[in-house]
């Protein structure tokens, strides 16, 4: 080693034989990169990091608060000197009180099992677990630091009661307001109640959005939305952005596994600005791997923005708003779109409203589609759409095809609203489009 490396060493911080996780030496005054970043095990216990010292009271952030493809980073945190990290490991912490619950959010790295049934209604207004900053946009999750990282096991158990309301300049709602490389399974939500109002929203059930690292997981699994019933305004005249699901608003890879929504969700556009708008039974702008799932939500969208000065687009669909993989998972809500939308378009998918890339194969479409007073409207009895413009992400991750195969879809609408399309070129990368074994 010269005297411009330094080393880091790994303590697994608990009295084992197991082998410490081999040291890195890196360049001094570099960070280290996520890809360095080792994931232990241990059994009966959930890693929940590294950190400076043995007390696990300072984490070490991996990677840089931009994509890699950003250089110099924003911000991250420079190896000085060499030094040893220790690993946090989290037990299994039992809930079985509304105030126990509500106490998650004092450690967003823990590990939490529901023993029974929990009713919030005692709490009042529901204050989400865990934050998405707006610095977060480009960050690795790694450093989504407001986030809940931890898992939660609901054991089957339902939580009732779940009530948000009010108006927001920002928010992000659900019972979590951000997961980062986190997880919940088999959870029951019945009969939640969410009614907001504001500018750049994200309103989803379970949580407001999510984010996986390459090489981590974020799992949303075997989760039951009962009954919901969701309602969110638009009534701004700054930009607006604004995702609304019965499960989760937004995503940023992760996985959905084996998860049903049904109930209601109705939006109302009555703002001037632009923006943009995705609405999903499920998921609204989603970027993950859906498998096994459904979603029964009848869902209305009303617009009344005849004088609106800048455009809105909006993306509608059964299971998700905007989408990427989709597997063997069923849409079969209502979609009701009505009024004078303005500028900008409408799209809407019995399934999903846009396909931005990947494989939508084994899956059933039996949403129905009315709508009545749009300017523009495109719809598909499976996907409204291509999209174009986000094609070019996964071309640049080494997408070349988007695969619609093996799907059944109800209505007159063809498949895909865009139709016959071969490919899409830019900049020297290209997408082909293909369609297999898809009937109406």
């Amino acid at each position: 080693m010269n005297n411009t490396e330094v080393t880091v060493q790994f303590n697994l911080n608990y009295n084992t034989n197991e082998k410490a996780p081999q040291a890195v030496t890196i360049e001094k005054d570099k960070e280290m990169a996520l890809a360095q970043k080792p994931i232990p095990e241990r059994a009966g216990y959930r890693f929940a990091g590294w950190y400076k010292d043995p007390g696990c009271t300072e984490e070490w952030l991996f990677g840089a608060k931009t994509p890699e493809f950003m250089k110099p980073p924003v911000e991250w945190m420079s190896v000085k000197e060499s030094m040893t990290l220790y690993a946090r490991w989290a037990e299994p912490v039992h809930i079985r009180t509304a105030q126990e619950l509500d106490a998650v959010r004092k450690d967003l790295h823990g590990w939490y099992v529901l023993d029974n049934d929990i009713d919030l209604s005692s709490l009042g207004q529901w204050q989400p677990i865990g934050q998405y900053e707006p610095d977060y946009e480009y960050a690795d999750a790694e450093w989504w630091v407001h986030a809940f990282k931890g898992r939660l096991d609901g054991n089957g158990h339902a939580i009732k009661g779940l009530r948000i309301e009010g108006e927001h300049p920002f928010y992000q709602c659900g019972l979590f307001g951000a997961i980062a490389n986190g997880e919940v399974h088999d959870l029951v939500i019945e009969k939640p109640v969410i009614d907001v109002k504001g500018a750049v929203l994200y309103v989803g059930t379970v949580s407001g959005m999510m984010r996986q690292d390459r090489g981590r997981h974020s799992i949303l699994e075997g989760i039951c939305v009962k009954g919901l019933q969701t309602r969110v305004e638009i009534d701004r005249e700054a930009q607006t952005y604004i995702s609304v699901a019965g499960l989760i608003a937004g995503v940023w890879d992760g996985d959905i596994r084996g998860c049903r929504a049904d109930g209601k969700i109705a939006v109302k556009s009555a703002g001037k600005a632009g923006g943009m708008l995705f609405t999903g039974g499920l998921a609204g702008e989603s970027y993950s791997q859906t498998d096994g799932c459904t979603a029964d939500v009848e869902i209305e969208v009303q617009y009344d923005r005849k004088d609106a000065e800048g455009e809105q687009t909006s993306y509608i669909g059964g299971l998700q708003g905007g989408s990427t993989y989709i597997k063997n998972s069923t849409a079969k809500g209502r979609i009701s779109i009505c009024g004078d939308n303005g500028k900008g378009q409408v799209v809407a998918g019995g399934l999903a409203g846009s396909e931005r890339y990947g494989i939508v194969s084994g899956n059933t479409s039996l949403s129905t589609i009315q709508a009545d007073g749009v300017r523009t409207l495109q719809t598909g009895s499976l996907i409204g759409e291509y999209n174009f413009q986000y094609a070019v992400f996964g071309m640049m991750q080494g997408v070349t095809e988007t695969v619609l195969k093996d799907n059944r879809a109800q209505g007159s609408a063809p498949i895909c609203g865009s139709g016959d399309v071969p490919c899409f070129e830019y900049n020297g990368m290209k997408m082909t489009y293909i369609v297999e074994n898809c009937t109406e």
